[in-house]
Formats: C-alpha cells, sequence, structure tokens
C-alpha cells in the first residue's frame, strides 16, 4: 500500500470498493476559499453559496473525476489503491503495465466524467432560470446568490465541470491529465521514453509559470497555489531525466509496447527511490 495515500490523510470509507481519503489541510484550505469567495458579494447567502461550491459540490465533482480514472484502470487490468482528496483537488493512486494506449485511455477517462455531470446539472438549470427570469433560454451566468441561491448554486457547478474538464485536458502540462495523454500520444507515435520526458517537462514549465502568471494577474491564492505545484510536480519529472531514471518514473511506469521500460514488479520496488510511492497518480485537478 502506498505510504503517501495514508500519510496525514482522514479515511472516507470506499466508493464502488475504492478506499477514499481526504488529506488534513483541506479544511485549511477550503476555509480560505470560503471567505475569499464570501467576500465577492455580501450576505449569508453569499457565504452559503461559497461552502456548498467549495465543500460538497466541488468534493463529489472531484471524487466522481477520480473514480472514472480508477475504474478504467481496473477494466484494462490494472489496480486502484485508492483516492485522495486534497486542497487541489484529487489523486487516484493507480497502477497499471498495459502500455501507452491503455495509460491514455485511464488518463482520459478522468475528464470523460464531466461530461454526464454537466449534463446532469445543465438539466437542472432550465426549470430554475426559468422560475428566477420567466425565460426558458438558460445561462451559465452565476448571478449574486442573494437574487437566486438555487440558480448561483447550479450554474456554479455548470462552470466549475466545464472549468475542470478543460484544465485537465487541455493544458497538456504534467501532472495534469492533458499531460498524461501528451506524453502517451508521443510513446504511441514511437517517440523514444527519454525525448517524450524532455518534451513533457519543456511543456510542463512554460504551463506551470503560465498558470503563475495567471494567478498573480487575478489575484488568485489558489490559482498560484496551483501552479507552483505543478512546477513542483515537474521538478521530479526534470529530475528523473537528469538521473537517467525515466523508466520509473510514474509518469512511464508501465511496460506495454517498449515504453516505460519497468513492469509492474519493477515499478513497486523502484518507484519509491524517485519518491512516488510505487504507484501511477492521476488528477490533481484544481479550480483555477
Amino acid at each position: 500500500m502506498s505510504s503517501s495515500f495514508h500519510t496525514a490523510s482522514l479515511p472516507l470509507g470506499s466508493l464502488f470498493g475504492v478506499p477514499v481519503r481526504m488529506h488534513m489541510t483541506f479544511p485549511i484550505f477550503f476555509a480560505l476559499g470560503l471567505v475569499a469567495e464570501g467576500l465577492s458579494y455580501s450576505g449569508w447567502a453569499a457565504v452559503g453559496w461559497a461552502a456548498l461550491m467549495f465543500g460538497p459540490i466541488l468534493l463529489v465533482t472531484v471524487l466522481l473525476h477520480e473514480l472514472g480514472h480508477s475504474l478504467a484502470a481496473r477494466r484494462l487490468g490494472g489496480h486502484a489503491e485508492g483516492i485522495l482528496l486534497w486542497p487541489l483537488g484529487g489523486l487516484a493512486y493507480l497502477a497499471h503495465s498495459s502500455g501507452p494506449k491503455a495509460d491514455l485511455l485511464i488518463a482520459l477517462a478522468g475528464p470523460a466524467t464531466h461530461i454526464p455531470q454537466f449534463l446532469v446539472w445543465f438539466a437542472i438549470l432550465f426549470p430554475l432560470h426559468h422560475a428566477a427570469t420567466g425565460s426558458w433560454t438558460p445561462s451559465l451566468t452565476i448571478p449574486n446568490p442573494s437574487w437566486s441561491f438555487g440558480l448561483a448554486v447550479v450554474a456554479g457547478a455548470c462552470q466549475l465541470n466545464i472549468a475542470l474538464a478543460a484544465f485537465n485536458l487541455l493544458l497538456p502540462a504534467y501532472p495534469l491529465d492533458g499531460g498524461r495523454v501528451f506524453a502517451d500520444t508521443l510513446l504511441l507515435a514511437g517517440v523514444a521514453p527519454e525525448r517524450a520526458a524532455k518534451a513533457t517537462a519543456g511543456v510542463a514549465v512554460v504551463g506551470g509559470c503560465a498558470v503563475v502568471g495567471l494567478g498573480i494577474w487575478q489575484s488568485s491564492y489558489m490559482t498560484i497555489a496551483v501552479g507552483l505545484w505543478m512546477l513542483y510536480s515537474t521538478w521530479g519529472l526534470v529530475e528523473a531525466i537528469r538521473r537517467g531514471a525515466v523508466a520509473q518514473h510514474p509518469m512511464f511506469c508501465f511496460d506495454g509496447d517498449g515504453a516505460g521500460g519497468g513492469g509492474a514488479a519493477a515499478m513497486q520496488a523502484q518507484l519509491p527511490a524517485v519518491g512516488t510511492s510505487g504507484y501511477c497518480r492521476y488528477g490533481g485537478e484544481g479550480e483555477v
């Protein structure tokens, strides 16, 4: 079992047989987000809206995203140790040795969960928008919660699913899902793992710096934190490249089609040396 999965985290039960835990720092970031968003408006309605958005709705959205990764890994012959909910999103601890094609499918399975989630929230949006405005033409604009609390919650949930899917999938930077898709696509195209790792690291550095810059421009501490986390994670990939240990990095921790250079047994034995606790980690999406 991965030690990093259990360190400083609390058990929340399991879903479809996949253990779920919450990192102990999550309540701190929840409180900070609650204050920051609550101050954007005035009144208790805004505080309640922020509490729902940064609490149950965000947790369930991220949990389903990580569950998509986990169930896809199982379907493709892999193993899911568990899901860790942490301040910047979620992490699915997975292991498989099925090659870059399977890894690509597993990476896509997380963002794909936002499609049905968005459709459910969007369907709820129709009657709420009609009740508030008299129009059957819905808008995803989040109104002031004091004017229409329910509409603000549902519109916020719709925006959340769009933002998380786009951020994770369209930004090809490790450790986001888009980074895994980028690396797996290079491997499937015949690019050597070392060259794929260098390309992935280069794109991730640019992406991480861009996210930090966006956070500074928006004065958003959460966005800055996500960008810094991306750069910190990329540093691990850079170190693996420098040591010639790309095959033991979680981005390449499989053995299919000659990519990665180490099967599941090698992964379990060697990955702790580079700080990955023996498992691939998917997700980690944050709300930017």
